[in-house]
């Protein structure tokens, strides 16, 4: 080797008795810091994987915990957002083994069955996990700055208007078959999403059938803020409930105080 040039990485392979193509993944960066590092870089840097942690931890917390696949989803979109290369373009999300190593690099994480709050009601509820899920909510208003703010605490929920009853008893003739004339078949609901706030404030309601396109008679006799979408299956889907929540957002901004011209609520 001439004095003043670097040495080559065949030399210093043999020399310290370490594989090539070790030393030419440290030069090119794939794999970076002094700890053991065995298998591919992950795709997303390690501060992205440490915000969707605390972000699966918070909605675990709160009662919204994501499933697998939704994880997936969010870890596609994010390095799609961020011009990251490596996930599935066809499958639109991260893969089976990107998972697993990122459940290896989070080990406060573990796939869980989640207990059902409105299964656990229906049976008779522990007192211990009401108590709980007051405890986490006070504790999301008081991080929000919104526990005082009635007219910040939103609370909604969906129905499923039924179109047509059949009776359970009737009168028919002795040995014939009744038959009852219905307006639609047998359990065809229209979803129905309403909300209201703590001063009884109450936004769109929006209404949901089943269609790809919006029919004009839906419209007749219906208030002006009533927002009519349509779905494949006349249920709420995640697009519907954001464009519904974008709606509120733009009807509440300036008739809602702000928060620090509002009195405390007794």
């Amino acid at each position: 080797m001439e004095s003043g040039k670097e040495p080559k990485l065949s030399f210093l392979a043999r020399a310290w008795n370490v594989p090539i193509s070790t030393l030419q993944r440290r030069v090119k960066g794939i794999i970076s810091g002094f700890s053991h590092a065995s298998g591919r870089k992950p795709y997303l840097p390690a501060e992205a994987e440490k915000e969707l942690a605390n972000m699966l931890t918070m909605l675990s917390q709160r009662g919204f915990p994501l499933r697998t696949a939704d994880i997936k989803t969010v870890a596609f979109d994010y390095a799609k957002a961020n011009g990251i290369q490596g996930f599935s373009e066809a499958k639109k999300k991260a893969g089976y083994y990107w998972f697993q190593g990122f459940m290896k690099r989070n080990p406060n994480l573990s796939i869980r069955k989640p207990e059902s709050l409105s299964a656990a009601r229906a049976a008779g509820m522990n007192p211990e996990v009401v108590r709980k899920w007051f405890r986490d909510y006070e504790a999301l208003l008081e991080e929000l700055g919104i526990k005082h703010l009635p007219s910040h605490l939103w609370n909604c929920d969906e129905s499923g208007l039924q179109h047509s009853f059949s009776s359970s008893h009737a009168i028919g003739e002795v040995g014939k078959r009744c038959y009852e004339i219905t307006a639609g078949e047998k359990r065809e609901t229209t979803t129905v999403l309403a909300a209201f706030n703590a001063v009884g404030t109450y936004p769109s309601l929006m209404v949901i059938f089943k269609g790809k396109r919006v029919r004009h008679e839906w419209l007749y006799g219906s208030p002006d803020n009533v927002l009519v979408k349509v779905s494949d299956n006349r249920w709420i889907n995640t697009e519907l409930l954001i464009e519904w929540r974008k709606t509120i957002v733009s009807q509440h901004a300036t008739s809602s105080p702000p928060r620090w011209s509002q009195q405390p609520c007794v």
